[in-house]
């Protein structure tokens, strides 16, 4: 009985989506694999934080498959950190409703 509750629970577990992170590529390689750019936006987050962190806690939502890291600065009078980053998605996943850039 217990093999066969751990098993169901196992094949429900594993059948459900999962919500993974955006993986970083690079700018570069972004340009030559077949993804679309989904939306830039803006991390501001402060400047003692790390930056793989900041974005990270940031993306964790997100449900695109790539991220890149455009620019990063810093403004050391106001203490904060500002990256901008691009967010793909593989070209053949984009649902009818999701808005390309």
């Amino acid at each position: 009985m217990i093999k066969r509750v751990t098993l169901l629970l196992t094949l429900i577990t594993a059948s459900l989506p999962t919500l993974a992170s955006p993986d970083l590529i690079p700018q570069s390689e972004a340009q030559y694999v077949q993804l679309a750019l989904i939306e830039t936006i803006q991390i501001t987050g402060d400047i003692n934080d790390s930056l793989t962190s900041l974005v990270d806690r940031y993306l964790a939502h997100k449900t695109t498959d790539y991220y890149s890291i455009k620019d990063i600065s810093e403004d050391t009078q106001a203490n904060t950190l500002t990256i901008i980053v691009n967010l793909y998605k593989h070209e053949n996943t984009i649902q009818p409703n999701q808005r390309v850039v």
